[in-house]
């Protein structure tokens, strides 16, 4: 009995010490812990003292306290070490794209957040994955991020509460505002739920209609997926026909111009080079030959459409089944809407040229730029796709183009324009070859609501497929080998050793 107290003392010590260090929570668990360890120690003491007066003074006595001292400080040793690296751990990510790492918007979100956040998981089976992630961002908060797991069978009055239909919905919640996730859990969705619950500002975009423009609900030909992701961060998309309302609304923070195929008249320029004026913003994505009327407004600002189709001659695009008037973009400009990119490509069908004669002190940044083997096509027309010297524009040429003019210092005061040369890119079509057009898009639109500062666009990281896919005769032959042949070689070579040394 007393060998057993003497084991059962040190490990309910450090056991109950370790937890409560750990938890930061001194509760019953560790106290009962250190209580039983306390006590069996004791209790020990009492019998080795009982069972003889010498027992301190003994050789044996000694070596033994010698020996439980030298156990007793290899655990507390252990504990500390894992105390140490409960608090101060390090993650090291090894995978290609970094799957497990925040984004580095997601890391500003959660530096800066001004008021506590809790994430509600309502499904008690939770895939390690989610826990993983929700200790990250907690790690990164600052103790203003916290999460629970809940049972919504167990809390059904909870689960009311927020109007949770199903296992495995996620609440978002700061103060009074809530956000539920009904996909599964990744970054691309929670930290935009983090930026909603906690901003105290909406952004209102204003679609122009009555040009015949791109829809925002639709098919493939629609801006259905960029505008998902725009009201994903509290951005308020508003349809806006200049001619039926005869203003601009004062709510507007950004004016977005899609794709029109019909001119703009001269009132609703007037009233768009007005907006610009008093410190609007305007993000123009205006596709080749069609005469959309904003040839005043475009002048002031030094902008001219070049009007002819941007050429691949790289053959890059034609590999994965695009033809050669669609560009694909891997050079960005440094700007706030493309700073953070992963350098990942963009795609641009039928696009053309922006042409820039700077105005001013007009800040001017070329957000993306075709490649050294692009041209602009003057006879595009024909279908005769080939690059004539003397005619045609060689690359690289800008596609998009981002400018900012001051338009006073006290108060500060600025205008923004953003200008793509074609409109498709943004369309759910395009966006499906899975590039980062959303990414421009939305980034253009919240930079222009003057949301720079902020997480902009989070994409869901893409694991690379490494499967290694063999034919039938190849993986035959494998299995042969790895059945067969190495164990027969080995005990080839087994018995050559055995014959040599006799």
């Amino acid at each position: 009995m007393s060998t057993a107290l003497l084991w059962v003392a040190p490990l309910c010590l450090i056991a109950g010490a370790t937890a409560g260090i750990v938890s930061d929570r001194w509760d019953w668990v560790p106290l009962t812990l250190l209580s039983v360890g306390a006590g069996a120690l004791l209790l020990w003491l009492i019998l080795q003292s009982r069972v003889s007066g010498g027992f301190w003074g003994r050789r044996s006595t000694q070596m033994s306290t010698n020996a439980i001292l030298t156990v007793v400080a290899v655990i507390a040793l252990l504990g500390v070490v894992n105390v140490l690296g409960n608090r101060y751990s390090v993650d090291i990510d090894l995978t290609e794209n970094q799957s497990f790492t925040l984004a580095v918007e997601t890391r500003d979100v959660l530096q800066n957040l001004k008021e506590p956040v809790q994430v509600l998981v309502f499904d008690t089976n939770a895939a390690s994955r989610d826990r993983l992630l929700l200790e990250q961002y907690r790690r990164h908060a600052n103790n203003q991020f916290s999460f629970e797991f809940v049972d919504p069978q167990a809390q059904p009055s909870l689960a009311r509460e927020y109007n949770v239909t199903q296992v495995g919905q996620v609440i978002v919640k700061a103060g009074t505002k809530t956000q539920r996730i009904d996909e599964d859990l990744s970054e691309s969705n929670l930290t935009p739920a983090l930026i909603r619950v906690t901003s105290d500002r909406t952004v209102t975009a204003y679609f122009t209609t009555g040009h015949n423009e791109l829809p925002l609900t639709g098919g493939s030909a629609s801006l259905s997926e960029v505008a998902k992701l725009l009201e994903q961060r509290d951005v308020e998309l508003l349809p806006l026909n200049l001619l039926e309302k005869g203003k601009v609304p004062e709510d507007a923070n950004v004016i977005v111009v899609a794709g029109p195929r019909q001119p703009f008249l001269r009132l609703e320029e007037d009233l768009l080079k007005n907006y610009l004026n008093r410190g609007g913003s305007l993000l123009l994505m205006l596709d080749v030959d069609v005469n959309v009327g904003l040839a005043d407004l475009l002048k002031d600002w030094g902008v001219t459409l070049d009007n002819r189709w941007v050429i691949d001659g790289s053959g890059v695009g034609q590999q994965v089944g695009l033809g050669p008037d669609t560009i694909i973009v891997t050079t960005y400009g440094n700007h706030p809407i493309t700073q953070r990119f992963a350098q990942g490509p963009s795609v641009f069908p039928r696009a053309q040229a922006i042409r820039i004669e700077p105005v001013k002190d007009d800040d001017i940044v070329e957000l993306a730029l075709s490649g050294s083997q692009t041209w602009a096509e003057t006879d595009w027309q024909s279908g005769d796709l080939e690059f004539t010297e003397g005619v045609d524009t060689l690359g690289p040429l800008p596609l998009a183009v981002a400018i900012t003019r001051t338009l006073s210092e006290e108060p500060a005061k600025q205008a923004r324009l953003v200008v793509f040369g074609d409109s498709e890119f943004a369309t759910d079509g395009v966006i499906a070859y899975q590039g980062i057009n959303s990414d421009l898009f939305v980034n253009s639109v919240l930079w222009l609501g003057d949301r720079d500062q902020q997480a902009l666009s989070l994409r869901p990281r893409q694991t690379t497929n490494r499967r290694l896919q063999l034919n039938v005769a190849t993986s035959r032959w494998i299995e042969i080998s790895a059945v067969l042949l190495l164990p027969l070689l080995g005990f080839g070579l087994a018995v050559f050793l055995w014959w040599r040394r006799r």
